[in-house]
């Protein structure tokens, strides 16, 4: 009797086995049988106010972080919904060692405003660092830092490097499993951060690709102050084995010979239709360049700006409403929600392969 039970189980199990390996991907299967946190209650958090003073630019960062259940936490302020934060609680003493994902914001954003996905990831045993790029900031606005953004990815590196050596975290970040998220100008940065390279840039290209970017900040002299060839050269951290990168802009300013030697894990998405972004400039050639990319395209009336956390009753009172508001068609958390499996599937399975 047992061997017949046995025996009518592998006729089931062995077509079930066919159709799931060939489109698994190579991905890690056990991944997908474990509960992913999209609901979190709470996670740690903390502010570091670094300075570089090689570049004397301060660069606020905050970290999210895993803590254990019995920390004590609060509703926290601002324009946007969150869980509860355990302020400057301890780290979690679940696991001695967590992956690292760093964050960056879109242009003129904060730290927070993609913080939604950081407390998934927080929540699901990630610590995150995001931090406020000087001078392209809702409330610190610089033109000569709106038009160098060749700054942000050099951001990223000097915190990590502030990280890697912070008594808080430096014994407990994985050091072998560090990865990247951007939004918008933030996605632009991942692709530095992947190793992409600037094109030759000069004034005129720049007025020519950035006037709608620096319409009401930049002043007419602006272009002539800078030193476009800051931008030349490799950004590439090699820390960072993959990126993420949703609605990326500046797909006219790299090199596609760039592109092409992109050789980490790269994840792509972006809104059908960008009027903000145009997803045919700049994520579509990104995916189209990249050997190791994959692109998840959100259909329908999804905007630039669906990637920003839901406003609170506060953001919903005083923020533009394009940031905050959505077509009927959309629901935003439900947007949300997809977007983080499929980045925490993401990323557990290829930092996991390291």
């Amino acid at each position: 009797m047992l061997k017949r039970r046995i025996k009518w189980i592998f006729y089931f199990a062995a077509p079930l086995a066919i159709l799931i390996i060939p489109f698994s991907g190579g991905l890690n299967l056990g991944k997908y049988f474990n509960t992913i946190v999209l609901q979190p209650q709470k996670t740690g958090i903390t502010t570091f106010n670094f300075f570089d003073s090689q570049r004397n630019r301060p660069v606020v960062t905050e970290v999210w972080y895993p803590v254990d259940p019995e920390s004590p936490a609060k509703t926290p302020p601002g324009f946007w919904l969150r869980c509860d934060e355990a302020r400057d609680a301890a780290l979690s003493t679940k696991k001695s060692k967590y992956p690292l994902i760093m964050m960056s914001h879109g242009s003129g954003g904060d730290r927070y405003n993609i913080s939604w996905l950081a407390e998934v990831f927080a929540a699901n045993g990630y610590i995150v660092a995001a931090m406020d790029h000087f001078g392209n900031t809702w409330n610190n606005k610089i033109p000569e830092a709106y038009a160098k953004p060749w700054e942000r990815p050099k951001d990223i590196s000097f915190v990590l490097d502030q990280l890697l050596s912070n008594s808080s975290f430096k014994e407990h970040i994985d050091l072998n499993r560090i990865g990247f998220v951007g939004y918008s100008l933030g996605g632009a940065t991942g692709i530095w951060i992947a190793g992409a390279e600037a094109m030759d840039l000069n004034s005129e290209c720049v007025k020519e690709n950035a006037t709608a970017d620096l319409a009401g900040i930049a002043t007419p002299d602006l272009f002539e102050k800078i030193d476009f060839k800051e931008a030349a050269g490799s950004l590439r951290d090699p820390r960072i084995s993959v990126v993420m990168v949703m609605a990326p802009a500046l797909g006219w300013m790299f090199e596609q010979s760039s592109l092409e030697k992109i050789d980490i894990p790269v994840f792509i998405v972006a809104p059908e239709t960008d009027h903000v972004v145009p997803t045919e400039k700049n994520a579509r050639i990104f995916a189209s360049k990249i050997a190791r990319s994959t692109l998840k395209i959100l259909p329908g009336e999804a905007t630039h700006y669906v990637f920003l956390a839901r406003a609170n009753a506060i953001g919903k009172r005083f923020l533009d409403p394009r940031y905050c508001e959505d077509p009927a068609s959309i629901d935003r958390k439900k947007l949300h929600d997809e977007i983080a499996k499929s980045s925490i599937l993401f990323f557990d399975d290829k930092l996991s392969r390291k």
